[in-house]
């Protein structure tokens, strides 16, 4: 029931892309006289949430091994998750969604767009409780929205299109 090879890949990975992010900063470290976090602020802010999440990745692999150990009737769905029905789809679907948002995060906004790319992620990772998926969406909005428009005050996307451009611009006269 120990952890996988993968898995210990996939956190080492993360954290060593992190690591080299955080070396990179210091390449445009440098001060801003109307931003008083500096031109690295918010980039290394992003850094530790990589970090967290690769942390929290790990914590999760081995809570759920724990859990597995314990229901033996579980570690088939676990070891074989290959051979799930959809899952190549499921696989593919996840590494697609962060394009398509990409692709309409500059006509439909940081702010519109944010709470369904949240959601999708939490869908295709298996999630299938609406109340939970909408709860986590949301509270991870809200804190998105409060670190980066209202703590660090970065500029995020607004849209171009017209009725996402005014829900993004009626939020942060809100926010301010």
């Amino acid at each position: 029931m120990r952890i996988t090879r993968g898995e210990l890949f996939e956190v080492a990975f993360w954290l060593a892309f992190a690591a080299g992010a955080f070396a990179l900063s210091f390449t445009f470290n440098r001060e801003i006289e109307i931003y008083k976090f500096g031109a690295t602020g918010w980039p290394r802010v992003v850094i530790l949430l990589i970090v967290l999440g690769a942390l929290g990745q790990l914590f999760n692999d081995i809570k759920a091994r724990l859990i597995a150990g314990a229901l033996e009737e579980n570690t088939r769905s676990w070891k074989s998750g290959v051979a799930e029905p959809g899952y190549a789809f499921r696989m593919a679907a996840i590494l697609i969604t962060p394009f398509v948002f990409a692709f309409l995060l500059e006509n439909v906004g940081f702010y519109s767009l944010a709470p369904f790319f949240v959601a999708a992620f939490l869908y295709l990772g298996g999630e299938r409780r609406w109340r939970r998926i909408v709860g986590i969406s949301l509270f991870i909005y809200l804190i998105m929205i409060l670190l980066f428009a209202k703590l660090l005050f970065v500029g995020l996307p607004v849209g171009n299109w017209h009725p996402f451009y005014d829900f993004s611009n009626w939020l942060l006269v809100l926010l301010q």
